[in-house]
């Protein structure tokens, strides 16, 4: 008795994305299942980052569809893909510099003080924001030496896991990563 295959997570039908007189993405399928993993592989120029862009709402396709959990979706900014549970680790790795690892992590989604100093003043929870940082990094074996040290401290393999460990964090559905390996050494 054979088990039957897990719930479709994320679906894309038929993207295309031009720029002027070059297609970048040519009618793309894409199916993501359940506790999946899935790597997309090809040589460069084939469209790898369009199709992540598209699928993290970076850049919107000029045809095509996308469901979630089955149902249709449009992303206009990947402000719309977080807010449907879907985290992306690009290239570049966006992380701000001179800010600390936990900082970075809870960039645009800081931890307020409860009550009004939170609410009123928007004081900052730096204390639960930095024990939670440890945990997240921690619960992907990140060895680092302080959740308050500058991100600019740290080897391309720790910044890597600064990026992944936010979006591992705030993902509900999906975490995509392009090219996740691109900023480190050959030692890491």
């Amino acid at each position: 008795m054979s088990t039957p295959p897990a719930a479709l997570v994320m679906e894309a039908r038929g993207l295309v994305k031009r720029y002027g007189q070059v297609t970048a993405l040519d009618g793309a399928d894409f199916e993501l299942r359940s506790a999946e993993i899935l790597a997309v592989i090809g040589d460069n120029g084939a469209g790898k980052s369009t199709l992540i862009k598209a699928l993290s709402g970076a850049i919107i396709p000029d045809e095509g569809e996308m469901f979630l959990d089955g149902k249709p979706v449009k992303f206009h900014t990947p402000i719309d893909a977080r807010h449907r549970g879907i985290e992306t680790v690009y290239q570049d790795l966006a992380l701000a510099p001179a800010m600390t690892i936990a900082e970075n992590l809870f960039l645009g989604r800081e931890i307020h003080k409860p009550g009004p100093m939170g609410r009123l003043l928007r004081l900052l929870d730096k204390k639960k924001m930095d024990a939670e940082a440890v945990a997240h990094m921690n619960d992907l074996q990140i060895g680092i030496g302080s959740s308050t040290q500058a991100v600019e401290t740290l080897s391309g393999g720790q910044l890597q896991g600064v990026t992944v460990a936010r979006s591992a964090a705030f993902a509900r559905l999906v975490v995509i990563m392009d090219e996740p390996t691109a900023a480190l050494g050959v030692k890491e």
